[in-house]
């Protein structure tokens, strides 16, 4: 067990079991909703299911839903409006996309974060490296 009670489940991500395949339904970006093939939904999996997972858990504000576990989603929401530096908000960013992700198995680290405050906006872009290969994440 670790001290640091983020890191708990580390043991579970190392063991020598392999992971299952990522799958996630198909999700257009764009138009912030289900992709359809013939009038259904369809599952994608390896990297573009964890793209998917990445962008639904940054997208999903954490306490909010009972639905889901309060390790899933994120705090972002919260810098919108705080009128915190530009600095204070990178840095708020970058621990909490931390937090978000890294306890997902099939996330192996982030790279080349961007992140543009425009009043009560923020754009949210970087490089996610995962089990599958890296991607690029805009949110």
């Amino acid at each position: 067990m670790s001290i640091f009670p983020f890191l708990d489940n580390v043991d579970e991500f190392t063991s020598n079991e392999e992971l299952p395949i990522a799958r996630e339904w198909a999700w257009d970006f764009e138009s912030n909703d289900f992709k359809l093939n013939n009038g259904k939904l369809f599952i994608v999996e390896g990297l573009e299911a964890v793209k998917i997972w990445t962008f639904k858990a940054l997208r999903t504000d954490r306490f909010k839903h009972t639905v889901y576990s309060w390790e899933y989603g994120s705090e972002i929401n919260s810098l919108i409006g705080s009128g915190f530096t530009s600095a204070a908000i990178e840095s708020e960013v970058k621990r909490m996309i931390g937090e978000a992700l890294m306890n997902s198995a099939y996330i192996v680290g982030i790279d080349n974060l961007i992140v543009t405050s425009d009043g009560d906006s923020l754009n949210i872009s970087f490089s996610l490296d995962t089990v599958y290969g890296n991607t690029e994440v805009s949110v």
